[in-house]
């Protein structure tokens, strides 16, 4: 409402009143919602506060979707190992949470505003927490305080919204609530299709292919569910494009995938149900309420490697957890693509060192 939003901007004001800078934090391996969370912030910060404001995140950007976001929407955020958190007497976290595992805040440092819409696990000790669950992006809430504080929205921000809500409710059709839809129509007209178009199809590297090969020899597939370990992979986000492009298959509505990126196994669970709770069945499966979290549809996790644990017997782990939690004991997996001999002898040739002169 008008009066919630008027009343968190005059928190807002009072935490920033005389602040030197901000330092804005996003979850690892930022997504375009928390990208353009943060953006919102940003402006939101600079223009009524007049308060300097960094963009940080720990991990990569490295999905061409998203590095393209970067680009063209000129999204200055750096590394999180780049800055010194003693420069910022003001910190703030966006589309994640003081104490989750995937981001860089130091369990010692005091977070003062958190902009949310996860599930809560504990009680945050923040000065501010704006956070609703059902809503369908982080970036909603910020837009809303932005339209309240009747800040202009220029277009790459306008663009990095729409993208960002996009994409968190895939084209409106996950988890997509009525203020989502309302930012989105309203920040539309002022939007660039051509950069949308742009960061939407970017070109892919040979290692998204390579994953995608990967992936469809691994895949296991029981009933309705589907598991995807792919081992080491270039960067933790091809975990969840992967689980997003396998939930498209038919009959399918649960996708787990997992791989290894240095010294971490990240996860990714996914599904069609739109009350599955997915983030409270990936805690499960994992045994961890920390560094798992997400969604009713959508979850990720984290677990590090040490010497109580290797791939294969975590691989063998999830996938008896997976199939028991939903009652299904004695599952027989079989393999999603079942190529006859013809095919796989095709599949497992050596590559040709140079393509045939013509």
């Amino acid at each position: 409402s008008a009066g919630t939003l008027s009343t968190t901007l005059f928190f807002i004001d009072k935490i920033l009143a005389n602040a030197r800078s901000l330092l804005v934090i996003l979850h690892d391996n930022p997504d375009p919602d928390a990208l353009a969370a943060g953006f919102a912030l940003k402006t939101l910060a600079e223009i009524r506060c007049h308060v300097p404001t960094t963009i940080t995140y720990g991990g990569l950007i490295n999905r061409a979707e998203n590095k393209s976001m970067v680009k063209e929407l000129e999204i200055p955020a750096i590394r999180f190992d780049t800055v010194a958190l003693e420069q910022f007497d003001r910190i703030a976290m966006v589309d994640t949470q003081p104490g989750r595992g995937n981001n860089p805040l130091p369990e010692t440092a005091h977070c003062h505003l958190v902009f949310d819409h996860h599930a809560l696990e504990k009680p945050q000790d923040v000065d501010l927490l704006v956070y609703n669950r059902n809503i369908g992006a982080t970036a909603t809430l910020l837009c809303e305080l932005l339209f309240a504080a009747d800040i202009e929205i220029k277009s790459n921000l306008a663009t990095a919204i729409i993208y960002a809500i996009r994409t968190e409710t895939q084209e409106l059709r996950r988890e997509a609530h009525k203020r989502d839809i309302q930012v989105y129509l309203t920040l539309y007209p002022i939007s660039s299709l051509r950069k949308i178009g742009a960061i939407a199809f970017p070109k892919l590297p040979d290692s998204y292919f390579e994953m995608l090969f990967v992936a469809l020899q691994r895949a296991l597939i029981y009933r309705q569910f589907i598991f995807v370990p792919l081992a080491q992979v270039p960067a933790p986000e091809i975990i969840a494009e992967m689980a997003d492009l396998f939930l498209r298959r038919t009959y399918v509505t649960w996708v787990l995938v997992m791989g290894q990126y240095e010294n971490s196994i990240y996860f990714s669970l996914r599904t069609t149900h739109s009350e599955g709770q997915a983030f409270r069945i990936l805690q499960q499966i994992l045994e961890d309420c920390v560094n798992a979290g997400g969604h009713e549809t959508f979850a990720g996790g984290r677990v590090d490697l040490n010497e109580n644990y290797e791939f294969q017997q975590l691989q063998q782990k999830t996938l008896a957890r997976y199939a028991a939690i939903f009652g299904h004991q004695d599952a027989v997996w079989r393999h999603l693509i079942q190529a006859d001999e013809s095919v796989r002898s095709i599949l497992l040739q050596p590559k040709p060192d140079a393509l045939p002169k013509e």
